[in-house]
């Protein structure tokens, strides 16, 4: 796939740059604002709710003394942004992977708003780290959109591969359910790599792996069985689960992600009498 590169380490579609990339650079040009909030999320790459990607409208920021955009599709705002929040590229000026996902905590639910903070600390090309992440917030208390964030944060991990990983994650909290491991490398007796499941739990040898679309095709199918038949040779209780099991069949319903992965703990010595949900999974 063609690719541009809108600001320094943002990455976006050609297909946009004709579209999003050329109507934010006409309008920084003529306003001397900074791209910000869902429109510098969608430029970062940061996974947003469907409703809010297919979302016209763009917001731009402007700095103290300047006035805040008034046109018709621009939401405008100001901000006294600190230079390690503004991100400077060949085409645009736009918020920092940092500041825009703490922007974001003013418009996302909870779990959107973790899954895009798990994007930023994901484990190929991360946007931030851990530390880096603390130590924004520790600057930010008091401001809009704080609270949110640090609730965000404690439910927020490093390593993850997907979107799905954190929501799925996030599902098995929210019930009950012990936290899993995310991406912990799998080896057999003989110390041989195995996989990386998506989510597991060690202690009971369950490996939990979310196929997405992807996996549907006969090459990758094939990958799939050849990585669980290892799996379950070492011992290992494979879940496969797909979009279909994350969805309650009614409403009120437990999904069968949760029936499946409980079932699988208890065969394996779980005790739910003993599960606390952690700090903050209860929800908004």
């Amino acid at each position: 796939m063609d690719l541009v590169s809108p600001c320094h380490g943002v990455r976006a579609t050609a297909s946009s740059e004709d579209s999003l990339l050329e109507r934010l650079r006409a309008l920084t040009a003529v306003t001397g604002t900074i791209v910000s909030h869902t429109s510098a999320a969608v430029l970062w790459g940061f996974p947003l709710p469907a409703a809010l990607e297919r979302l016209v409208i763009i917001h731009l920021t402007s700095l103290p003394g300047r006035r805040s955009v008034r046109r018709k599709g621009v939401v405008g705002h100001q901000h006294a942004l600190e230079s390690e929040e503004i991100t400077a590229g060949r085409r645009l000026v736009c918020t920092s992977p940092l500041r825009t996902w703490f922007d974001l905590a003013g418009i996302l639910g909870l779990d959107d708003l973790v899954i895009a903070g798990d994007f930023l600390l994901r484990r190929r090309n991360p946007l931030a780290s851990l530390p880096l992440l603390d130590a924004y917030l520790a600057g930010k208390k008091g401001n809009p959109g704080y609270r949110r964030a640090l609730q965000a944060r404690s439910l927020m991990r490093a390593g993850t591969d997907s979107p799905k990983e954190t929501e799925l994650r996030l599902l098995l909290l929210r019930h009950g359910l012990p936290e899993p491991g995310i991406n912990v490398p799998m080896f057999d007796e003989t110390g041989r790599w195995i996989q990386d499941p998506d989510l597991s739990y060690e202690e009971q040898k369950i490996a939990i792996q979310y196929d997405g679309g992807h996996h549907a095709t006969p090459a990758q199918r094939r990958s799939d069985i050849f990585r669980d038949e290892d799996a379950r040779d070492a011992g290992w209780r494979v879940v496969v689960l797909t979009q279909w099991h994350l969805t309650p069949f009614a409403p009120g319903m437990e999904p069968s992600a949760v029936t499946r992965v409980r079932a699988a703990l208890m065969e394996r010595g779980w005790n739910p009498a003993s599960a606390t949900v952690p700090k903050g999974a209860q929800g908004p």
